[in-house]
């Protein structure tokens, strides 16, 4: 059993995002995490595998794990996409109120095609605190919001900017998400 994903079986988390059909002709939902995180890699199914991490991890470990695979592509970065991201990397080190609210404003800035935009969404998301203005009433964001931000952060990098790097990008990935689900830090070499 992974210590960070302790279940015997997977049907709650397949609910929660919308996998590909593909992914649900093999996937047996009554397996541990382990086998079906086997099943999806083994079948080069890479983006139902990002999703189904990204909403089988706790919170923290699912926006630390998006940071780790994000450094791969930090040469492609924009000034202000490398401060961001420094500040959502910042945000999961001591996760305070003042730094989710400066992350929703310095990510307006930036594109939707833009995967730092989609970590500090995901931030934003993560169920900490309201996503309304301060001024208004809280409105909570709904249940695994951040999941399915941290999820296409991943999958946006894997693929953009255009490079050739993307199957490696998604091993580099899984071996970080894998080592996280054992209780490790995932850390890239």
């Amino acid at each position: 059993m992974l210590k960070k994903i302790p279940l015997t079986s997977c049907e709650k988390v397949w609910e929660r995002f919308k996998s590909s059909d593909e992914a649900d002709e093999i996937v047996d939902l009554s397996s541990e995490p382990r086998v079906i995180i086997e099943s999806l890699l083994g079948a080069g199914l890479y983006q139902d595998l990002v999703h189904f991490y990204c909403h089988a991890l706790p919170m923290r470990e699912t926006i630390w794990w998006s940071i780790c695979v994000l450094e791969l592509r930090q040469d492609v970065l924009t000034k202000a996409e490398l401060s961001l991201f420094n500040a959502c990397k910042d945000w999961v080190r001591e996760p305070q109120e003042p730094k989710r609210r400066y992350i929703e404003k310095q990510m307006q800035q930036l594109k939707n095609e833009s995967f730092i935009r989609w970590l500090a969404q995901g931030v934003f998301w993560n169920g900490s605190g309201s996503i309304a203005e301060i001024s208004l009433p809280v409105v909570m964001p709904a249940e695994f919001l951040y999941s399915k931000a941290i999820a296409g952060a991943i999958n946006t990098a894997a693929v953009l900017p255009e490079w050739k790097g993307r199957d490696k990008f998604y091993k580099q990935a899984f071996a970080s998400a894998f080592d996280i689900a054992q209780g490790g830090k995932g850390l890239i070499n």
